[in-house]
């Protein structure tokens, strides 16, 4: 996210509306009001060079852009931050011809100008708890993998072992739901968060992204049930004092109260879940943040109602590996998520990617990547794909 400068700020107070007043007087946008106006821009190549359904190439890209202001600091209202945000997402992505499950990138999705993440949020107890309401993403928060950060494929991001899981993948990546978050932190180490959120974000059982494609369909409830996740996590040595190696580890369960089909034949079961743990590591360091670290998730749900019973996720990543380019990351990661016994003819679908992160400036990053998919769509018909990749991220 980049600051703007004051001037860029004064001209945008005659396209923003005067919201930031105070006894009267207009307050005009500057760096130190706590106000970040912000736009971003991923955009990427994909080709499936061999096997998988067709060979081809595709196009996604993604801007977000929107507002996030500190009520404390721009209008005296402390404890409180509010952002408000939006999104296009466009282009022809290669999901079809690699005909994967897990996808090969995570920002492949139906194209849609659409509301975004948007959300208030108020501090208690010292700045200890939290509460967030809103329009939410729980990928944003809940089983994420700092560590994983440079892959482009979405299995290292919103597992599979929830998305293939819930009802239309849950509120994660371009549709937020709305929801409440409440998060404590009784100390620097340790954490505790629950999430409950609007059961399905589409507004659609049957998946028609028409329904709610610019996200202003708001309607909970309705018969789609309720998502909800909760998590407890561990971290050490992340004290700015700190002299031994940062880990976390996180323990995490997450519902969903919607009806889900018997795949044994029974009635439909009333109510699906899962746990989750995962842990990252750092186990070598040469100078601050720069050397190796492990990463590993797992995630189990019921095998008679989930398509996923259960998948996991392992990997490295080494910050400043090529010599003279010390914040670059390279990293090499593996998933597999299996698929129910009680859905005959499926197996399991893997996927390994090699990936590496150009850091150019700030506002400039670079992302290659290679990808391995064994048995797309577990079905054993499919030969194994090859997926080259380059993504460019761009903020103003």
């Amino acid at each position: 996210m980049v600051r703007l400068s004051k001037p860029v700020l004064i001209i945008l107070t005659g396209i923003v509306p005067a919201v930031f007043a105070t006894a009267g007087e207009f307050t005009t946008f500057k760096n130190d009001q706590g106000i970040d106006l912000f736009f971003d821009y991923t955009g990427e190549v994909m080709s499936n060079v061999s096997g998988g359904d067709h060979t081809g190439s595709g196009y996604n890209g993604l801007a977000s852009f929107g507002i996030e202001a500190d009520l404390g600091q721009a209008l005296g209202w402390q404890g409180l931050t509010l952002r408000l945000s939006g999104m296009d997402l466009h282009g022809s992505g290669i999901g079809s011809r690699v005909g994967d499950m897990l996808s090969v990138s995570n920002i492949e999705g139906y194209a849609s100008a659409r509301l975004y993440e948007s959300w208030v949020e108020k501090l208690f107890a010292g700045e200890s708890l939290s509460l967030r309401a809103g329009l939410l993403l729980a990928d944003e928060e809940f089983s994420t993998l700092d560590t994983a950060g440079p892959f482009l494929n979405s299995t290292f991001g919103w597992p599979e072992f929830i998305s293939m899981n819930t009802v239309n993948t849950g509120p994660a990546f371009y549709i937020p739901a709305l929801g409440l978050r409440l998060l404590w932190e009784p100390s620097q180490a340790w954490y505790g968060q629950v999430g409950v959120f609007d059961g399905d974000t589409f507004d659609s059982p049957e998946g028609n992204d028409t329904v709610n494609r610019h996200g202003l369909h708001l309607e909970p409830g309705n018969g789609q049930g309720t998502f909800g996740m909760v998590e407890v996590g561990y971290r050490h040595n992340y004290a700015e004092d700190a002299d031994g190696l940062p880990g976390k580890y996180k323990l995490g369960g997450w519902w969903h109260s919607g009806e889900f089909e018997d795949f044994r034949g029974g009635a439909s079961n009333d109510g699906i879940q899962g746990v989750y743990a995962s842990g990252e590591q750092m186990v070598y360091r040469e100078y601050g943040d720069q050397g190796l670290s492990l990463f590993v998730r797992a995630g189990f749900a019921p095998e008679d109602r989930s398509p996923i019973d259960y998948s996991f996720q392992v990997g490295l990543n080494y910050v400043g590996l090529i010599a003279g380019r010390d914040i670059d990351t390279t990293a090499l990661g593996l998933s597999q998520a299996h698929i129910t016994d009680d859905l005959s003819g499926r197996t399991s679908e893997t996927v390994i990617e090699a990936a590496y992160e150009f850091v150019m400036s700030d506002d400039f990053i670079i992302q290659p990547s290679v990808q391995w998919v064994n048995d797309p769509g577990a079905t054993g018909e499919l030969d194994d794909a090859l997926v080259l990749g380059l993504r460019v991220n761009l903020s103003f």
